[in-house]
């Protein structure tokens, strides 16, 4: 190898540095810290994978290794090592984990320290996702205690798709999410509503023409003149319908429940759908409800990042769907049917 002058290889001879160069003689200081590699670290470790956490931040994954990168010079670890699905933390990551956490935890109190919330003067907008059942089942209700409660606020509705899900929330870009989300982070807080199950629907007249029997169970014995149609947004209907073999009679597959009220006044179709709903539709048309074998129950969540767990707005909101919807008290229906009896056949 060729020295220079001074005994030292040349720059370009030199090896590549270390974890450990670089670092102050002191030991890590608060202001080499950026509180954005504190974020960094936490997605990494929560999602235990760059790819996954890089989405979750809204960045580059190029941007979370360059950060990995400097984490890594400060704390003379390697802190995450790959495996064969993603990474997983060193002994000395899991500990910091802990610290990181109420580190961030209290620069977010810090930051909420002396905020108040008046509902019945704030004129916050509070943004939702709500599948279309969710919208159903909650939107009403919510609406008119909203009137009551906090009538300069605003609640927006956005439709985000499922896989951008966790990054609204944790972005902020939501503040909840309403419906039932399978493939939602399991970092996220979440409260139970209500618990929903699927029942058969149809006009009166359906009924009648088919002959069904009051005690009438849905199942693949089904009568072969009772013609469906199908909700494609509902996964759980759509399941029912496969499992009965019925998928061959369905005659029209619709996007959502827009044109559910006009097929019941007008058609001769029976539905699955979620029993919130159709109990909805069942008070406004001359209709009958049917149970569906095998038709199993799934919890309705609110879902929230846990980032705002301290929000006064957020808390508010949060008290208010559990009053209006915790499970074991009316119905969510039962508040804004009341006005509207049932038609008469």
């Amino acid at each position: 190898m060729t020295h220079s002058a001074t005994g030292r290889p040349p720059a370009s001879a030199r090896a590549e540095p270390s974890p450990h160069d670089g670092d102050s003689p002191d030991g890590l200081r608060v202001q080499d810290l950026d509180l954005n590699l504190l974020k960094t670290f936490r997605a990494v470790y929560e999602e235990r994978h760059v790819g996954r956490a890089a989405l979750r931040l809204g960045v580059t994954q190029p941007s979370v290794s360059y950060a990995l990168g400097r984490l890594r010079l400060m704390f003379r670890d390697a802190l995450f090592v790959r495996t064969g699905t993603g990474v997983e933390p060193t002994p000395r990551a899991q500990r910091l984990a802990i610290s990181v956490d109420k580190a961030l935890a209290i620069l977010q109190d810090v930051l909420d320290e002396g905020s108040r919330f008046t509902p019945d003067s704030t004129q916050r907008v509070f943004r939702l996702h709500m599948s279309d059942f969710a919208a159903s089942a909650f939107l009403p209700t919510l609406l008119a205690a909203f009137d009551r409660r906090a009538p300069g606020a605003v609640i927006e509705t956005l439709h985000v798709d499922e896989c951008q899900l966790n990054v609204a929330l944790e972005s902020g870009r939501i503040d909840f999410a309403l419906g039932h989300f399978a493939d939602a982070s399991s970092h996220f807080q979440r409260a139970a509503l209500l618990h929903e199950r699927c029942v058969l629907l149809m006009p009166r007249r359906t009924a009648r023409r088919v002959a069904l029997p009051d005690d009438f169970v849905l199942d693949g014995d089904a009568p072969d003149t009772l013609r469906f149609v199908a909700v494609t947004s509902h996964p759980q209907s759509m399941q029912l319908l496969e499992r009965h073999g019925l998928m061959p009679r369905v005659r029209a597959a619709l996007p959502d429940f827009m044109v559910v009220p006009a097929l019941l006044e007008h058609g001769d179709y029976a539905l699955i759908l979620p029993e919130t709903v159709a109990i909805t539709f069942a008070a406004r048309q001359p209709c009958t409800l049917y149970e569906i074998a095998g038709a199993g129950e799934w919890a309705v969540n609110a879902y929230w990042h846990r980032r705002f767990d301290a929000d006064p707005g957020h808390r508010w909101l949060r008290a208010l769907l559990l009053e209006l919807f915790d499970i074991g008290r009316q119905p969510p229906f039962d508040a804004w049917l009341a006005p509207h009896p049932p038609a008469c056949a």
